[in-house]
């Protein structure tokens, strides 16, 4: 295995020592560190910014030829740092200790190393590696805050009052849908210059935000949580089926929470990050779409349709049909018998 030693953690420290071994060229701009190769060491593109509030964002994609140790040492406050794995697999290992922990596609950690200790990242070589990590420096951060360290929350104040470093933390859990889909705007934006800064710099504390509401959540009994994850993704789709299948006859929302036990917090989380609208407003346009569709191709009438699609007032069928369409249900059945 290829171990890089890093002795700082800085951005820019870190990416001019990574450019100097991947042997390829270290730019800056706005602040932010990056790189860039494709030859013998793999390919990768990596970059990396710290904020003056104390929190660092850095991306990683790469696939590298053989394994490779990013070995942060030193006798320092090593910064807490939350790792978000997209794609492939990281592993992990406090340097006094020999448990290796693997952070799969879908998971992410916060890691608190204690000040005798520091942490070993390593990269799977032949593997493709899509990653996001934060740094936190812990005094930085703190200074930063607008309130009395004692006012912080105890599930809180454990991590961020632990300003030497005396303590090691490790928790590991999947991130959440919300999470992830944060993470792929952070991807997709790409202007140049100080608007990819100033988002870059936003992103980063939400995704922190929803970091630490997870931690807050894996204490919790798992029926008392209410974020969103991975595997509450297919109760989620199995609700828009129920909803897309049987229209006529759908229960209220906690019914349909209930039915696949999910809690009705994260059925209305799954439909804002799926379609960017509530269960009922999901329901109401699939009600429209249908009885649109039953109005242009059969010769159902009106109050047929109406109960067909699980509603009993042809009065208000009609008056949220023109306010989706523009036009009233018999206008549309009239148009198409011209």
């Amino acid at each position: 295995m290829q171990t890089i030693k890093i002795a700082e953690t800085s951005a820019k420290s870190l990416l001019k020592e990574l450019a100097s071994v991947f042997e390829t060229d270290y730019t800056e701009n706005y602040g932010e560190a990056y790189i860039e190769f494709s030859n013998e060491h793999g390919d990768g593109i990596i970059s990396g910014i710290n904020f003056p509030n104390g929190v660092g964002i850095f991306r990683f994609e790469t696939k590298l030829e053989s394994d490779t140790c990013l070995d942060f040492h030193g006798d320092m406050v090593h910064p807490f740092k939350f790792i978000y794995v997209i794609e492939g697999r990281l592993d992990h290992r406090f340097r006094d200790e020999d448990i290796v922990h693997h952070i799969e596609k879908d998971q992410s950690v916060i890691i608190g190393a204690n000040r005798g200790s520091g942490n070993k990242i390593m990269f799977p070589g032949g593997f493709k590696v899509s990653a996001v990590v934060l740094d936190v420096d812990r005094k930085k951060f703190v200074e930063q805050l607008t309130f009395p360290l004692e006012d912080m929350d105890d599930i809180y104040h454990r991590i961020f009052a632990d300003t030497n470093a005396m303590r090691t933390l490790y928790h590991h859990t999947q991130y959440s849908l919300k999470m992830s889909h944060l993470i792929q705007e952070l991807r997709d934006f790409t202007t140049p210059g100080l608007e990819r800064i100033s988002y870059h710099g936003a992103k980063a504390l939400e995704l922190l935000t929803y970091m630490l509401m997870l931690y807050r959540e894996d204490s919790k009994p798992e029926d008392h949580q209410n974020v969103l994850r991975p595997k509450d993704l297919e109760k989620v789709k199995q609700v828009i089926f129920q909803i897309d299948k049987n229209i006529s006859e759908l229960g209220n929302i906690n019914s349909l929470a209930q039915s696949v036990e999910i809690t009705e917090t994260k059925l209305q989380e799954g439909f804002q990050i799926l379609f960017n609208c509530t269960v009922h407003e999901y329901i109401q346009r699939k009600r429209m779409e249908t009885a649109m569709l039953l109005l242009l191709k059969t010769n159902k009438t009106i109050s047929e349709i109406v109960y067909e699609i699980g509603l009993n007032s042809r009065s208000h069928f009609s008056k949220i049909f023109k306010e989706k369409y523009g036009m009233t249900p018999t206008a549309v059945r009239n148009k198409e018998k011209v």
